[in-house]
């Protein structure tokens, strides 16, 4: 059994990046506008862990360099690994690194169970929320697939590929069919039943 609540509790402590929670925690509670969902979490968090590491090889990190490494190590094929061979080779521990960075569920779990925060869905937007995390839900799962078919070389690209999951709700009435985060916006997704 570990000694740690979870992987994030872990590196927290193991990466001396204690201070940092409070951080964490203070933008998933965030008002609406401001709040990060745990997607946008675990990327900060990672972004942040191989800022220091970089930092401590004495690599620069202005200019969202960190955040620009993080986003090409993320993705598979040859990007990814001169990537991860010119941080391995500048001094940066990149193997160990990624087998740290989290995964939005275990910030989850890190936020709601070892923390027990709660964030306050009365506001209204506890809809909105639970579309983001359906949403971020289904580009996790798509982007594991996609990985695995380039693994096993049943699905080509000439670069690297993003994947985009885009929730679209639809008018049984008149068939319009619109993005869900527009029709929300706007508060509507036809007028059919004016």
């Amino acid at each position: 059994m570990s000694e740690y609540g979870c992987k994030v509790c872990r590196v927290l402590d193991e990466y001396g990046m204690e201070r940092y929670e409070e951080q964490l925690l203070e933008q998933w509670q965030a008002d609406p506008p401001q709040r990060k969902g745990y997607r946008q979490l675990a990327e900060w968090f990672n972004t942040l862990m191989l800022r220091r590491e970089m930092d401590r090889a004495g690599l620069s990190t202005l200019g969202g360099e960190a955040e620009s490494k993080y986003e090409r190590l993320r993705g598979d094929g040859t990007l990814a690994e001169e990537v991860a061979t010119g941080l391995s080779n500048a001094g940066v521990p990149i193997a160990q690194l990624r087998d740290d960075f989290v995964s939005y569920g275990v910030v989850r779990t890190h936020l709601t169970e070892c923390l027990g925060a709660e964030v306050d869905l009365q506001s209204g937007d506890w809809e909105r929320d639970a579309l983001g995390i359906a949403r971020d839900h289904a580009a996790t799962k798509a982007e594991e697939a996609v990985r695995s078919l380039r693994n096993k070389e049943q699905l080509s690209a000439g670069g690297e590929v993003d994947v985009s999951v885009t929730v679209e709700l639809e008018c049984e009435s008149c068939h319009t069919r619109v993005p869900v985060d527009r029709a929300v916006r706007r508060e509507y997704v036809c007028h059919c039943d004016d």
